[in-house]
């Protein structure tokens, strides 16, 4: 005698949510090549770059697309170069799985931790690193 065991099937994933829209820091279209990251928890769910002025998701290929169930859309951050960019959160709340909506992003740079800041900083630490090694060196080499 055989019994039939229902197995439990898994759930399928929901549709990537597409997200596209105008992207400005300090008030100024951002430029191309501006990095546009969502996560959710410190964890990416979807990035794109920027092709054209001040815009992502106008060419086939450049929209963020993301990937999380509707529950979690409330808990999506949106970052414009490692930036938390101000957003209408409702949109995303709102939405459904495989929507496409129009979401512009903003960045102002009196609340922004630049790149090129912290750049500068780690040639300067890294140059005095090199030369504390080459006197290093220098000093205790074998004669």
């Amino acid at each position: 005698m055989s019994v039939a065991v229902a197995e439990e099937s898994p759930q399928m994933p929901s549709l990537p949510l597409v997200i596209k829209g105008n992207v400005t820091i300090d008030g100024s279209q951002a430029d191309p090549g501006t990095n546009i990251t969502a996560k959710i928890n410190d964890q990416i769910i979807g990035s794109v770059q920027t092709s054209n002025t001040g815009v992502y998701g106008d060419l086939s290929g450049n929209s963020l697309i993301v990937t999380a169930e509707p529950d979690n859309f409330k808990n999506i951050a949106i970052y414009v170069n490692g930036n938390e960019a101000e957003y209408d959160g409702d949109k995303l709340v709102n939405a459904n799985p495989g929507d496409t909506i129009e979401l512009d992003l903003t960045v102002n740079k009196d609340n922004m931790e630049t790149f090129q800041d912290n750049s500068m900083f780690q040639f300067v630490l890294l140059g005095l690193i090199i030369i504390v090694a080459v006197f290093v060196a220098l000093r205790y080499r074998s004669k």
